[in-house]
């Protein structure tokens, strides 16, 4: 039974109720009261606790919110949906027909990234492969000049020889210590006289290497005697090279002192010229004069 009241008053003194749990009471004469009533009923909600309210009205919205979200996806769905749809149609396509030009559209943008990859790869490969042909030119070019090189050439380019000439000339200097003593004791010790003279000039070919060798004489005058020696010695240039230019070039090093087994280390050198030819220029190689 539904129980209504305009105004919730005790029925005994008309003062105001109260509840305590399921139980009305009178705040003034203390009479207590069980009341049948309708959850739905407004007085009710009048007397529902505020934490309680408080509760209802959270739960309200959370299943409010829920119903709002559900909505919210259908309507988007049933949007994008529809916006598809319409594209198709102005289109004047089917679902099926929309797909396969997307696909269509797609394979094509494939095809041309694949396209210009190929292309790129394919200039990539020419250009090293030009390169690496260029660098084998070269090679070869460089390789036919080490082994056309001969002693005209030498000869012909005059700059070089006489550069190479005078770098002999102070390497001799420089490794000349004085004075040379005298073991025999009678004509006194020896000191150099004037500047080392070239006398002899080889090219030495091994295959594509080119060297130069250059023999000198160093004169000695012993200071007591006056009487004077000649001492051979040979300096030698290594891998000298033509420049295609009508030019030689020098190597990476400069020149150094080259000797066999037999050099006289007293003297730094040999009795003659001809003991340097044999001593010191390698039989296995060919042997060029060089004149200068």
């Amino acid at each position: 039974m539904k129980v209504r009241y305009t105004n919730i008053n005790c029925p005994q003194c008309n003062g105001l109720l109260g509840q305590q749990e399921d139980k009305f009471y009178c705040t003034s004469c203390g009479s207590a009261f069980n009341i049948a009533y309708d959850k739905e009923d407004v007085e009710y909600a009048r007397l529902v606790t505020q934490p309680e309210r408080t509760r209802l009205l959270l739960e309200k919205d959370r299943i409010l919110l829920e119903k709002n979200e559900e909505l919210r996806k259908k309507f988007l769905t049933s949007e994008m949906k529809a916006v598809f749809v319409d594209s198709v149609k102005r289109q004047g396509t089917t679902y099926i027909g929309g797909i396969i030009m997307y696909a269509a559209i797609g394979g094509m943008v494939a095809l041309l990234s694949f396209g210009l990859v190929f292309v790129i790869f394919v200039n990539s490969w020419k250009s090293a492969k030009e390169e690496r042909n260029e660098r084998e030119a070269l090679a070869q070019r460089k390789t036919a000049r080490l082994e056309n090189l001969s002693a005209e050439d030498i000869e012909n380019d005059l700059n070089f020889l006489e550069n190479a000439i005078a770098g002999g000339v102070r390497y001799e200097v420089s490794r000349r210590d004085e004075p040379v003593t005298n073991r025999s004791g009678d004509e006194g010790d020896a000191y150099t006289v004037g500047s080392p003279e070239a006398v002899d000039c080889y090219l030495v070919k091994t295959g594509t290497k080119n060297d130069l060798y250059i023999v000198y004489k160093n004169t000695y005058e012993y200071s007591v005697s006056g009487t004077t020696r000649d001492v051979y010695d040979c300096v030698r240039y290594e891998n000298i090279e033509p420049d295609g230019t009508g030019h030689i070039l020098f190597g990476p090093y400069a020149c150094n002192q080259i000797s066999g087994d037999g050099i006289n280390w007293h003297w730094i050198g040999y009795e003659s010229s001809e003991d340097v030819y044999d001593d010191v220029l390698p039989k296995s190689s060919a042997v060029y004069p060089v004149d200068f």
